[in-house]
């Protein structure tokens, strides 16, 4: 048989004793060459340590590429910048991650930015003179700018103050609303804050409002409340505003302005009675208007009745200023009498009176025509009868007549009448008539 290594044991023990059948190394420590147990415990370890390592990374990296996740709230417009450029939505091809959920790489790959749709409402105080912080805390619709402080001059740069048409000052206190509607145009022309918007706003207001008010009167500029919206100077102001903004490409809208302006405190005295006379003005126009309602509704009936009836008036008036032909006028006046037959009030009463009036006329003149014919067709057969009766009826009706009061038969053989021509009694005499003309039916 083979010779077996020297160092090999041929017998153990059951209890981990010394090995039977050849010598064993000092102290009764392992063999050499066999696995020590503590290296055996510590190379596990660090296996189980670098396998929660690995799972701690995994989870870490999934933890990475999940934080790209990011929410856009009601009301607001997300954008992606990736690598310094926008990223394009997949779902509308638009810049704009709308309200709701989205994927993107995390840090520093993409950056989200969030832009709020809600409304922003900053002041211009460039125009006004100085204010208390009291006042600017205030809501700008609870602002009273009082009165102007009567100074000898104004100071540049202080008392602020606007140059309008007429080569008059006016101070005044601004607010501009606005709202950001594109995201993607803001954040390419202008910033990624309202902030850095209200510093180009702030020039760009200025420069609008100087252009807007040097072409107004100052009185359009104080009273920027009228009768009519379009005389209000910040509609003005609004729109060139807009128009600016658009062609900058902003992305930003204007919704309104709004204006707090007052004259200089030394003229205020002036603008006072200026104020003063509009007004009493505008209240004589009043009165004047209703007294002249009043008149034509009671000549003519009510609003509708005698507005139709002026227009057709004023129409053929116009027509024969511009000497408009005969049938064309002939039409315009039978519109007249068609107004004038719907007509009500003085008007119709006058007409049934002018009427009535006309019937009677028509009626004499009739009688007047058949007893003409008949005294012709009487004279043809008895002329000197007729003659004789013609006489009779004219003697009578001269002799009854009341313009006649004194007359006399002398002894000749002619009659002679001397008709009396006392002029008071003539004028009262041409009263009664026309107060029985004129009497109401």
């Amino acid at each position: 048989m083979a010779d077996l290594p020297a160092n090999r044991d041929t017998a153990r023990c059951s209890a981990g004793g010394p090995t039977v059948g050849g010598p064993g190394p000092p102290g009764g420590g392992p063999p050499p060459g066999a696995p020590d147990p503590a290296q055996e415990s510590l190379s596990q370890a660090l296996r189980a340590g670098f396998n929660v390592l690995r799972i701690i990374i995994v989870v870490l990296l999934g933890a990475y590429f999940l934080s790209g996740i990011f929410q856009v709230n009601p009301g607001e417009q997300g954008l992606v910048v990736r690598f310094g450029r926008l990223r394009t939505n997949p779902k509308d091809g638009s810049h704009i991650f709308r309200e709701g959920w989205h994927l993107a790489l995390p840090d520093p790959f993409d950056e989200k930015i969030r832009i709020s749709g809600q409304n922003y409402k900053p002041r211009l105080t460039t125009f006004c003179f100085p204010l208390d912080e009291e006042d600017l805390k205030k809501e700008f619709g609870d602002i009273n700018l009082g009165e102007a402080p009567q100074k000898p001059r104004l100071k540049p740069g202080v008392d602020g103050a606007m140059l309008t048409g007429d080569h008059s000052l006016a101070h005044g206190l601004f607010a501009i609303e606005y709202r950001i509607d594109d995201a993607a145009l803001f954040v390419q022309n202008v910033g990624e804050t309202p902030e850095a918007f209200n510093k180009l706003l702030r020039r760009l207001a200025e420069n609008t409002i100087v252009r807007t008010v040097a072409g107004l009167p100052v009185e359009r500029v104080i009273r920027t409340q009228t009768e009519h919206a379009e005389a209000d100077f910040t509609l003005a102001v609004r729109r060139r505003l807009s128009a600016e903004l658009e062609r900058l490409q902003t992305g930003v809208t204007v919704l309104n302005v709004e204006a707090k302006t007052i004259e200089p405190g030394r003229v205020r005295d002036a603008f006072v009675d200026v104020i003063k006379a509009k007004s009493e003005r505008q209240e004589k126009e009043s009165e004047a208007r209703r007294e002249a309602n009043r008149i034509l509704s009671k000549a003519a009936g009510p609003q509708e009745r005698y507005r139709a009836l002026l227009e057709a008036i004023e129409a053929y008036g116009a027509a024969q200023a511009v000497g408009a032909d005969a049938e064309r006028l002939a039409e315009l006046r039978r519109q007249i009498d068609q107004q004038l037959e719907r007509a009500e009030g003085e008007v119709a009463a006058r007409l049934r009176q002018a009427q009535s009036r006309a019937n009677q006329i028509r009626e004499r003149l009739q009688q007047e025509y058949q007893l003409f014919v008949d005294y012709r067709e009487m004279y043809r057969r008895y002329p000197e009868l007729t003659v004789t009766r013609l006489w009779v009826r004219m003697r009578d009706a001269i002799l009854s007549s009341e313009d006649n009061e004194i007359f006399f038969v002398p002894e000749a053989g002619e009659i002679e009448i001397i008709t009396n021509r006392n002029e008071e009694a003539r004028l009262q005499r041409e009263v009664e008539r026309y107060k029985q003309r004129h009497q109401q039916p």
